[in-house]
């Protein structure tokens, strides 16, 4: 009866580290983008993914197309996750560097580049933050 008891410690205790440690899954064999439909490359450095607010997982072929889906809906994004185009290590949406650049060949054509450090990110041109990259899909 006692362990009973600490169940319901447990099962919030389960619940709190999903979010205190979060980490990108493994986008899925043969699991298509939710914006234009194409096959997400496991490996691809243009690949992301977002929990929504409502805790659907969402995967994208481009960076443009998160960009583009959730534009006018950021609200909806509990947590993305993108790679860093130096490294294609998964790095936070929210602390990404981004850069639109036509010498950027990227699944969908968006040219949208996400990086991790500031100084790679100058590389390719003018980098902006999470919420500013939004504005880069117009």
């Amino acid at each position: 009866m006692r362990s009973l008891l600490h169940l319901p410690c447990l099962v919030v205790s389960l619940l709190l580290s999903q979010f205190l440690y979060a980490q990108p899954f493994p986008v899925p064999p043969g699991v298509k983008c939710d914006e234009c439909g194409m096959a997400v490359g496991q490996d691809s450095k243009f690949a992301s993914e977002v929990i929504s607010s409502s805790g659907k997982k969402l995967f994208f072929c481009d960076i443009g197309d998160m960009l583009y889906h959730f534009r006018k809906e950021r609200g909806n994004i509990r947590i993305s996750y993108v790679r860093d185009y130096v490294t294609g290590d998964w790095i936070e949406g929210e602390k990404a560097l981004f850069v639109l650049n036509k010498d950027i060949k990227s699944p969908m054509s968006w040219g949208i580049a996400a990086f991790a450090k500031e100084s790679d990110a100058r590389k390719w041109g003018t980098p902006v933050d999470f919420s500013t990259a939004f504005t880069l899909t117009k």
